[in-house]
């Protein structure tokens, strides 16, 4: 499952007595306006947060004992969720004999939530194609190969068929991203091996479904694992690679002190440094990013009887620190040290389990673990990444690498502006009190911060994680912005301070039918435009794919929340954004809006909702005139120069049609003629009534746009500007749209 990081022999130099420390200490920090160009990305913090589940006969049933898990994970805002499937979660359990019940009960879930799009990691092989140890066998490569391939065939292509059984996922998002084997170091295959499974795998994956990306490797990353079993993959790989994946783990022994284990964070950098120093050497894989997609402090578990995996002959212990104040500390301190490092991902293990390593409990309240990663990834996103500043810092109590090198303070110190020209300071206290402390409090630490080279900012909120937090999170505070401010950790744990000059504003007569620019209840799968200040970037951005088939929920740092469910961003910029209703506001009679960009959201607005709410799209734009209606024969766009006849069919664009049969999907790109509104829908030309042919998802437009196709009444009065109309259910669209007909 996991191994331990046992990096270097990293301990504090400092004996007992010099730990322990009475008063404050302070810790003088400077911050500039300069990019630090070394650090990162280029001098950009591209570090995505994550989080991981592991699929087993054990864990399956997690969403099922407890729905209400959901909700927390898409809060999250968790990047590309990893899945681990193991043991009998691998759903082909002999030759052409597949059973998919474990395997859809836990990741349709997974699926629905976060950015639709999670890493399947297909982490072991079936018990038929391994030796009596659980290894899979190089003579089941081939078999290995097929299975995977479909697998992507069940989420991708529309299914498959084995042995005369059709096999296909009720679910309807596809996967993209797909990790091949879980630490294959700690899982029975030499370095040549694992080169020959991925090499045999990947391109049979590839050529069911040619847009889907790969991660490899995986390493159970303790010592220097990096350095001894990249090289031959490195040498040897020729099927695409997307990125190269370490796991990171502090200890496998719960009886290491604090001091031991946080000295092991600066062991983490030098792998991801060596890794990203191999890949450098090989031009096919220099551009290749470098994700940790295991990380915690503790990587222990129990075996079956109940003892440790790590320490033969010792009982296990659950490790408190993975969800105390200090991983507050820890986290924050490997955060900042992997993103300055240039890593790109950083994944939590594991969300739903224990005191130990989860993110929420069996009851789905959150540990502070949580709320350590939530304010990391959304006062941090990725994307769109942060510039990253120089910062000079001195103080007291410096760490010491086998007895001479020094490895810095018992602080840390990230600070990085984003987009907007807002700037996030974030501190981690991982000084320790006495060098025998486990799970101790840590000291005081004063972090005097020097933030005048910045220019002044007209709001400061400070966010502290620690032992004061409370369950339901920690309960921003507005601070007067100044040249010099100070934050106090008095003890183990993170703080994030914001410097800003402005946030999202968002009135509710601001929120609009995207299509008619009319105000009024929004209705399921309506493209709405909310206008307001400080939505979004002052450059523009356009709509992403989190797959092929799917619109993002987040766009250049924008989240637009109904109800705290994401919906689809379709545009975005400072004064205006475009998204997509939610489906799951059917049957509600209002909902709570908020607009979030780069961590900070608008205050809540309450929006009534409709059954359906209709607008029809105009050529220029602006809900009047010519409308967005094309001649069906040819496609064209219907115009005074290239009118329709009567008895022409035309193609009209709209939007608020409300619920449908199959229930609408959000985001998701409409495969073709599919997914009616339940409501009925008729169209006047010219006042008279026409025969409809089609009502549904408009093929490759998002979902929430419908097209109408109409047939011009063939006793119409002919005009270049011929007024249409559109109802759906009991509301009608705007007036002022017209058609021309010859």
């Amino acid at each position: 499952m996991k191994a331990p990081i046992l990096l270097w022999v990293l301990y504090i130099t400092f004996p007992p007595t010099a730990l322990r420390a009475q008063v404050s200490e302070t810790v003088n920090v400077q911050v500039s306006d300069q990019i630090d160009s070394q650090a990162g990305v280029n001098g950009r913090l591209q570090l995505a947060m994550s989080t991981s589940f592991q699929l087993a006969p054990w864990s399956y049933q997690f969403f099922t004992l407890d729905p209400n898990a959901v909700a927390p994970l898409g809060a999250l805002y968790p990047f590309h969720t990893r899945v681990q499937v193991i043991n009998t979660g691998i759903p082909l359990t002999a030759p052409d004999t597949w059973d998919f019940t474990e395997l859809n009960a836990m990741f349709a879930p997974v699926q629905s939530t976060g950015d639709h799009s999670p890493e399947f990691q297909i982490a072991t092989a079936p018990a038929y194609m391994s030796d009596s140890n659980g290894y899979i066998l190089p003579a089941s490569f081939p078999d290995f190969a097929q299975m995977s391939a479909n697998l992507v065939r069940y989420y991708n292509t529309g299914g498959f068929t084995d042995a005369g059984n059709f096999f296909q996922s009720p679910n309807p998002y596809p996967v993209s991203w797909w990790g091949i084997f879980n630490e294959p170091n700690g899982n029975g295959l030499t370095p040549q091996q694992y080169l020959d499974l991925y090499n045999t795998a990947v391109p049979a994956m590839a050529q069911a479904d040619p847009s889907i990306k790969f991660l490899a490797m995986e390493l159970s990353d303790y010592g220097t694992q990096a350095e001894t079993y990249l090289p031959a993959f490195v040498a040897g790989v020729s099927a695409p690679v997307d990125v190269l994946a370490t796991h990171l783990y502090s200890t496998c022994n719960q009886s290491d002190p604090d001091a031991e284990v946080f000295a092991t964070v600066p062991g983490f950098v030098s792998e991801v440094q060596d890794i990203y120093s191999q890949l450098a050497g090989s031009p096919k894989l220099a551009d290749v990013p470098v994700w940790v997609t295991e990380n915690n402090v503790n990587a222990d578990y129990a075996l079956s009887n109940g003892m440790s995996a790590c320490n033969p002959g010792q009982t296990y212990v659950t490790d408190l620190r993975g969800t105390s104040p200090f991983f507050a500390a820890w986290r924050a301190l490997v955060f900042a040290s992997l993103g300055e490092t240039g890593a790109q991902a950083l994944y939590h293990w594991s969300f739903g389990t224990d005191a130990q390593y989860g993110e929420v409990n069996s009851a789905a309240s959150p540990y502070l673990s949580y709320w350590v990663d939530y304010y990391l990834s959304h006062w941090l996103p990725s994307p769109p990444g942060q510039d990253i500043l120089q910062v000079t810092a001195s103080g007291c109590c410096l760490w010491n690498y086998n007895g001479g090198n020094p490895l810095g303070l018992d602080t840390h110190t990230l600070a990085a502006r984003n987009p907007d020209g807002s700037v996030v300071i974030l501190m981690s206290n991982h000084a320790v009190d006495k060098a025998s402390d486990n799970n101790g409090t840590g000291v005081v630490r004063d972090f005097m911060l020097d933030v005048s080279a910045l220019g002044p900012f007209n709001s400061a909120t400070l966010v502290q994680l620690d032992a004061a937090t409370p369950p339901t999170g920690p309960v921003p505070v507005a601070m007067p912005p100044a040249a010099q401010m100070q934050v106090v950790l008095e003890g183990y744990g993170a703080a994030l301070l914001r410097l800003a000059n402005a946030s999202p504003a968002l009135p509710a007569a601001g929120v609009v039918n995207a299509a008619s620019y009319v105000q009024g209840a929004v209705a399921p799968g309506e493209i709405v435009a909310l206008f307001g200040t400080a939505l979004g970037p002052a450059s523009p951005a356009d709509l992403t794919l989190t797959n092929p088939k799917l619109v993002a929920n987040s766009l250049a740092g924008i989240h637009v929340l109904f109800d705290g469910v994401p919906a689809p961003v379709l545009y975005g910029s400072a004064g205006q954004v475009n998204a997509v209703v939610p489906y799951a506001v059917a049957g509600e009679s209002a909902t709570q809006l908020q607009a979030e960009y780069l961590g900070t959201l608008s205050p809540p607005i309450s929006l009534p909702v409709a059954a359906t709410a209709p607008g029809m799209f105009t050529q220029d734009v602006s809900g009047t005139g010519p409308g967005a209606i094309l001649n069906t024969a040819d496609e064209s766009v219907n115009s005074a120069s290239n009118p329709a006849a009567p008895g022409d069919w035309v193609s009209i664009f709209a939007t608020g049609a409300g619920a449908t049969t199959p229930a609408g999907v959000d985001g998701l790109l409409a495969p073709g003629p599919s997914y009616p509104p339940n409501a009925k829908v008729s169209v006047t030309i010219g006042g008279l009534p026409c025969q409809i042919e089609y009502a549904g998802g408009a093929p490759g437009l998002v979902s929430g746009v419908v097209q109408i196709n109409a047939q011009v009444p063939a006793n119409l009065t002919p005009g270049a500007s011929v007024p249409v109309q559109v109802a759906i259910g009991t509301a009608s669209s705007q007036s002022g749209v017209t058609l021309a007909v010859r």
